[in-house]
């Protein structure tokens, strides 16, 4: 008997260690406004150091100076909470950037119907326009807070427990006006009988559509396109899966404005299933899949990837955090389609002493008030997290030389004699290359959809199915121009 009672207490430390990841910080989030001539950021997280599950909300304002340098204008302070008042997290953060109003929205736990979701309407600086205040609560629990700006109002998207639900959470919107906060809609998305949680949208830089998804308990992350149709929000297709078979929390969502498209990333594999890769997508303005693809380097869990278009070759970089301290590597040319270089960056002097948050790290790519990302010939992409130490955000400005941008994007045609495809033009089949025996290929349209997948089982590929017009083929990292004509 004394065996088995020293056992249990044996094993009682060991339990201890293995905490729920959200219990002393959890997530952070930036927002770029004007003020005069310099470009700010807005930084607010939710923590509870040395205090699990008694959140609060934290705020601090920095800008960069010509050189590059990180001014910090506002510092690190506790906004919202006491400390013993419960958990108020995760936040998040939106702007109307015609009047600098910030909606910051969070997960209450104060009331005795707790959690639900709270907010306040704000400018930068603190100065309230309308204090917190119940956005969605009641008998149950309404959980996940997230917010976007469209048009003139805010949409506050959460998932929700209390009944009618049966089946889990339904995830949710209320939408508000952005002068004066009060209510004039609120939006299901899903079923009662079903369970979906933790909602992620952004909006298009125009702020006429908002991307939001959300993930079906592993299976899925599913989402829509809002836009305003006279004074209500509605959607422009019922909600759909964009990838399957991801895993709950880790994915993230952004618009790329010189395609028009939006970009969602997930981490490959549900629940014990989860591997190093992640799964891509873009989604047009109509709420539609036109590509998508695999790329090794897995996005942590809670994490916002950060977008920067590049000049010097028509496409955009997408870095998302990955690994230990690690970042991934993708770029989406002009066309839209992606390219899988799955370049995952080891090597980073600033992050070499850093392991990134296991609940959520916020990437931004820096700019001045010009839109001008050249400080010193380096481009800046900022990452906060919190500090597991203290109730602070690290702040890691990054500096990256432009030859990690302004790389060619490797798009092959019949006169690259390394990988001669022929015929091309083509009318029936394309003759490969052996090395690619066995490999996937995919083939796109000249706007990005994709219009095939499959195995390359030998030397050709058929082709005659297609309508006159250019394609690209895409093996691997490599993208071939493919001309179509007529028999």
């Amino acid at each position: 008997m004394k065996e088995i009672i020293i056992l249990f207490f044996a094993i009682i430390p060991f339990i201890s260690l293995s905490q729920d990841p959200r219990e002393f910080n959890h997530g952070a989030c930036i927002i770029k406004y004007r003020k005069n001539d310099t470009l700010k950021y807005y930084l607010t997280w939710s923590s509870s150091y040395n205090n699990g599950w008694e959140h609060d909300i934290y705020n601090s304002i920095i800008y960069f100076d010509t050189n590059g340098n990180l001014i910090t204008e506002f510092p690190d302070q506790r906004y919202i909470g006491t400390g013993t008042d419960e958990a108020q997290e995760p936040v998040n953060s939106t702007i109307n950037n015609t009047n600098n109003y910030i909606l910051t929205v969070w997960e209450d736990g104060n009331a005795n119907d707790a959690p639900n979701v709270r907010g306040q309407l704000h400018f930068p600086n603190g100065t309230v326009i309308k204090a917190n205040w119940n956005i969605a609560g009641g008998l149950g629990a309404q959980h996940s807070a997230n917010t976007s700006h469209l048009e003139n109002k805010y949409l506050i998207f959460y998932a929700d427990e209390a009944p009618p639900s049966t089946g889990g959470a339904v995830v949710k919107a209320r939408i508000i006006s952005d002068i004066t906060g009060n209510e004039t809609q609120e939006i299901s998305f899903t079923p009662n009988n079903e369970d979906h949680w933790w909602p992620v949208s952004v909006s298009n830089k125009s702020n006429t559509r908002t991307l939001v998804v959300w993930g079906n308990d592993g299976y899925a992350v599913k989402g829509t396109v809002l836009y305003k149709n006279g004074p209500s929000v509605i959607e422009t297709v019922n909600p759909q899966d964009y990838l399957t078979d991801i895993q709950q929390y880790y994915y993230q969502v952004e618009w790329l404005e010189n395609i028009s498209k939006f970009i969602l990333i997930a981490r490959d594999g549900a629940y014990e299933n989860i591997t190093d890769r992640s799964k891509i997508c873009l989604i047009d303005t109509l709420g539609n899949v036109t590509n998508s693809t695999i790329v090794n380097g897995g996005i942590i869990r809670e994490a916002k990837m950060a977008a920067k278009w590049n000049d010097c070759n028509q496409s955009y970089t997408i870095l998302y955090p990955s690994g230990t301290n690690n970042l991934t590597q993708v770029f989406i040319d002009h066309n839209g389609i992606i390219i899988p270089t799955s370049n995952q960056i080891t090597n980073i002097p600033e992050l070499s002493n850093l392991q990134w948050t296991s609940t959520g790290v916020w990437s931004e790519f820096i700019q001045d008030i010009n839109g001008n990302d050249l400080f010193n010939g380096k481009y800046i992409v900022l990452f906060i997290m919190n500090d597991n130490n203290s109730n602070h955000i690290i702040k890691i400005p990054v500096y990256l030389d432009t030859n990690m941008f302004c790389v060619p994007l490797k798009i092959m045609n019949e006169n690259n004699n390394q990988f001669r495809l022929y015929p091309n033009p083509v009318k029936n089949s394309i003759i490969l290359p052996n090395e690619f025996l066995n490999l996937e290929y995919q083939i796109f349209t000249t706007n990005g959809l994709k219009i095939k997948r499959d195995i390359i089982t030998k030397n050709e590929v058929n082709l005659s199915y297609l309508d006159n017009g250019i394609y690209f083929l895409q093996i691997k990292e490599k993208i071939f121009k493919i001309i179509k004509i007529d028999q």
